[in-house]
């Protein structure tokens, strides 16, 4: 009897004492234990220990780039699907089919020798004004004996240029009034601008001509080009061409090249075949906005079923309730 009471008590994992509460208090222990544990691994870190989430802004942008990205090839692959782009530049007109370019160059000697001319009256203008703001006795007289040199060595350069008979003797009569002009000031000392006005006034009528004169000229040259390039294309290519006419800004309004692409191709294709760029010089960048025109026209067949509505603003609608109506904000207010 006492050999029976003093006997170790043992279980096993299959005695139903162990699993029925025998130790009832590190089974608790155990769950607790494994409760923590795994709140502390999976638990977030309270908000005063976690960095601030980036704005949502940053997280979009890396995905708005990748959406522009794809957009971006589609336009390229749909500027490359015309059959014949036209890059006009007044010295070149190059054709473009795909990735392929041929160029066909444009005469102008006789262009470029007019344009030191009508240049000679901008230098006047510019050097005459900025020496009427300054104080005769500290107005810069060495930069105008400079322009009367070059002014004089245009006039010994003029006999031997490709001008006609008429645009000679009217180019001589610009030289003539603003050296004259300019030597009267330094001499004297003394000039104003009204004085400079007037002179610029008094050869309008001979600026004028030669721009007529020359303008014809470099048209007739540029629509013979034009005419070869023409040759030299299919009939699908030419009633299909799109043209895009380099230059600067304020000379859109009534540009001779695109008024003389115009001509060739039918003035009816203005604004929708026909392109002029502000401040793009190079073939690469006038695709690129040709890119950008053509590829639009095609998104908003798509979207608005109007393939012009991408040509105006996303928020043309805002506007049109800002302004009262449809407005296109050109020089001169048209």
């Amino acid at each position: 009897m006492t050999a029976a009471c003093s006997a170790p008590v043992t279980t096993s994992r299959h005695d139903p004492r162990s699993q029925a509460g025998l130790w009832p208090g590190a089974r608790r222990l155990a769950a607790s234990l494994a409760l923590v544990l795994g709140l502390v691994a999976t638990a977030p870190l309270p908000a005063w220990a976690r960095e601030p989430a980036p704005p949502a802004a940053d997280q979009l942008e890396p995905l708005n780039s990748r959406f522009r990205a794809l957009y971006k090839e589609r336009t390229q692959a749909v500027v490359e699907a015309l059959p014949l782009v036209l890059v006009v530049q007044n010295s070149t007109i190059t054709a473009v089919r795909g990735t392929h370019r041929r160029l066909y160059p444009v005469p102008l000697q006789r262009y470029n020798e007019a344009r030191a001319v009508v240049h000679a009256a901008l230098a006047f203008h510019g050097l005459m004004n900025q020496l009427v703001q300054a104080d005769a006795a500290q107005a810069q007289w060495p930069r105008l004996e400079a322009l009367i040199r070059d002014i004089r060595q245009a006039q010994l350069t003029l006999p031997n240029t490709t001008l006609s008979r008429s645009e000679k003797a009217a180019a001589a009569k610009v030289l003539e009034s603003l050296r004259a002009a300019a030597q009267t000031a330094l001499t004297q000392r003394q000039l104003s601008r009204d004085g400079v006005a007037g002179t610029l006034r008094k050869i309008e009528p001979q600026l004028a001509d030669i721009a007529l004169s020359v303008g014809r000229a470099h048209a007739g040259n540029m629509l013979e080009v034009l005419d070869r390039v023409r040759a030299d294309a299919t009939a699908e290519e030419w009633q299909n061409a799109v043209a895009v006419v380099t230059g600067p800004m304020t000379p859109r309004r009534n540009n001779l090249e695109t008024a003389v692409v115009a001509a060739a191709l039918g003035a009816e294709h203005l604004g929708t075949r026909i392109f002029y760029t502000e401040n793009i010089f190079s073939v690469d960048g006038a695709l690129s906005y040709l890119q950008t025109v053509i590829g639009d026209q095609e998104l908003s067949q798509n979207v608005f079923n109007d393939p012009q509505r991408m040509w105006e603003d996303l928020f043309a609608p805002v506007s049109r309730e800002l302004v009262g109506r449809d407005f296109y904000s050109v020089l001169g207010g048209d």
